[in-house]
């Protein structure tokens, strides 16, 4: 037998899966995304968003989305102070 997750708003309606259009405001502009997943409860309406889903949305409309990302420089093995110490005690 399968188990039932019951809605966590009402207590007693039972959540399906289905989209609807996802509403998002970001600063002065009002973001609507139609067909966007989501479980909704089949006796008082309540929506949960896909967590999925909202990870994907979020990272599209990041201030940052498609712009390249400046990487640090790393540098492996010894440090600038290292070889420079080795290097005077070379000429010594």
């Amino acid at each position: 037998m399968e188990r039932v997750e019951y809605c966590e708003e009402c207590q007693v309606g039972i959540p399906h899966f289905t989209t609807a259009t996802y509403f998002t405001w970001i600063e002065d502009e009002l973001i609507t995304v139609p067909d966007f997943p989501c479980w909704v409860c089949d006796v008082c309406g309540r929506r949960e968003w896909d967590a999925e889903s909202l990870m994907n949305l979020n990272l599209i409309l990041s201030p940052n989305a498609g712009k390249p990302q400046p990487r640090k420089r790393t540098i492996t093995g010894e440090s600038k102070s290292t070889r420079a110490k080795t290097r005077r005690s070379a000429v010594r």
